[in-house]
């Protein structure tokens, strides 16, 4: 396909519409793209735009992690008539905001990869203006496995699950600019591209990303880049493998699966791999347990995005008072956290906050901290429990081990343990929703347990504008 000449992208937060107006802008710094790609600087930039919009408060900043996909998880106590959740938590996705919220994911994240695309477009061409062909790699390989996220929340989202249909109609998978709305592939098919795109992120970062297997090696050499001596930051080698076990998991691949969380992670008895480790203590000061992130979004103004929802101001006030406050009747929260043996002490239990004399507890996971976690080890140890067959109790007692908890002896039912720790892990982060529709249960909520009929609450509606365009078959 010929480049467009005069294809224009906007450095940082681009604000556009539907998928058919990509590159409708009209920004400050519009450039030619010819012009942006002809220095490295332009292929980072496009890079951090993408993350900064990522970690908006209408994507990963709120929606789709604390907010909207884990209200959908039955996460928190929503009761008044004028909370801004109220409808979603009775998965009424044809109220006005649900319609507004939905839409905004949607247009947000294919602009995203709209821009990947753009730059994609002109990476190899433009090869010779990389520092070294290390960087090239980073960079390509980068963009690659940001596109194969992308998409695969937005199919995690907006199309059925695999246990429902593989042969369904799901979204389109964008792999090429173009500014034509394109024809929805099939869930095997988004998956596979997904998958696709994900391996061939790996093989071009394996060997050149400071965090990979030559971490010992290259974390001293790129010490002073701008882009790699912050890998954690970015979607680096060792993101894109544990994302890929995740992926290979929600696709029923177990082997697979496995293969790549154990890449990372090893045996039941072994390290994971530097510069990662397990936590070894709860700490204030750490709720992030910060050793084990391999991917966050920065967020410098996390503290204003939480605040009216678990912040200061609702704790100051009260969540009565609040139609935003995201809460949790201690209860249901002791019901989650009960100690099996005499010796559980989970570290997770610092990540709540009493509130007032209402009984409710709120998230404090994020309090002080300026990063969204988007990917970790304890992930992978879930994952390893699951798909390893007999060497599963160990993968959990592994982790459990470094969350305060006491060894699980036996279990009649380790699918269930496995499903209790997820609900305590993945507070505030939007993967629990995932968690019940890739099995495709028909009982869903972590503390509000609700009979669902699959169809009509795990196949999030697409936007109009979508379809009024033609988007779908």
């Amino acid at each position: 396909m010929k480049k467009m000449k005069y294809l224009s992208i906007c450095l940082g937060i681009l604000f556009l519409t539907s998928c058919h107006d990509w590159f409708d802008v009209s920004p400050k710094s519009d450039v030619k793209a010819e012009d942006l790609f002809e220095q490295e600087s332009g292929f980072r930039d496009v890079l951090t735009g993408v993350y900064s919009l990522m970690s908006s408060p209408q994507l990963y900043g709120r929606q789709l992690t604390f907010g909207y996909v884990d209200v959908l998880a039955q996460y928190y106590s929503i009761s008044a008539n004028d909370h801004e959740y109220i409808e979603t938590k009775d998965y009424h996705y044809d109220e006005p905001y649900d319609e507004a919220v939905l839409d905004t994911i949607w247009s947000r994240q294919y602009k995203a990869i709209a821009n990947l695309n753009a730059m994609l477009m002109f990476i190899d061409d433009n090869r010779t203006v990389f520092s070294e062909d290390a960087v090239y790699q980073i960079y390509k390989g980068e963009a690659l496995a940001l596109r194969g996220m992308l998409h695969f929340d937005m199919l995690r989202l907006y199309a059925p699950s695999p246990i429902m249909g593989e042969s369904r109609m799901a979204i389109p998978y964008m792999d090429s600019y173009t500014n034509l709305a394109q024809r929805q592939s099939t869930v095997r098919e988004v998956l596979n591209k997904v998958i696709e795109d994900l391996e061939t992120a790996r093989d071009l970062m394996r060997e050149v990303d400071p965090y990979g297997p030559n971490y010992e090696d290259l974390i001293s050499e790129y010490r002073d880049h701008p882009l790699l001596r912050t890998r954690v930051k970015h979607l680096n080698y060792y993101a894109t493998t544990a994302l890929l076990a995740r992926v290979q998991l929600y696709a029923g691949n177990k082997e697979a699966a496995l293969a790549a969380a154990q890449e990372i992670i090893g045996n039941p008895g072994d390290s994971p791999v530097r510069p990662f480790a397990l936590a070894t203590s709860a700490s204030t000061s750490d709720l992030l347990f910060n050793s084990e992130i391999l991917f966050s979004l920065e967020e410098e103004k996390m503290e204003d995005n939480i605040d009216v929802y678990f912040g200061e101001s609702v704790v100051e006030n009260g969540l009565s008072l609040s139609t935003h406050a995201l809460g949790i009747t201690s209860s249901r929260q002791e019901d989650l956290f009960e100690a099996q043996n005499p010796s559980d002490n989970d570290y997770r239990l610092l990540w709540y906050q009493e509130t007032d004399a209402s009984n409710r507890v709120m998230p404090a996971k994020y309090n002080s901290a300026e990063k969204m976690p988007m990917l970790h080890l304890s992930e992978l140890y879930y994952i390893a429990a699951e798909c390893s067959g007999s060497n599963g109790l160990a993968y959990l007692n592994a982790l459990r081990a470094h969350r305060g908890l006491a060894e699980l002896v036996a279990a009649d039912d380790l699918q269930n343990e496995i499903y209790k720790e997820y609900c305590k892990e993945f507070l505030c982060e939007g993967q629990m929703f995932y968690y019940y529709k890739r099995l495709g249960l028909t009982s869903i909520g972590v503390f509000r347990t609700v009979a669902i009929d699959p169809e009509s609450v795990y196949v999030l509606p697409l936007p109009n504008d979508e379809l009024d365009f033609g988007l779908i078959e």
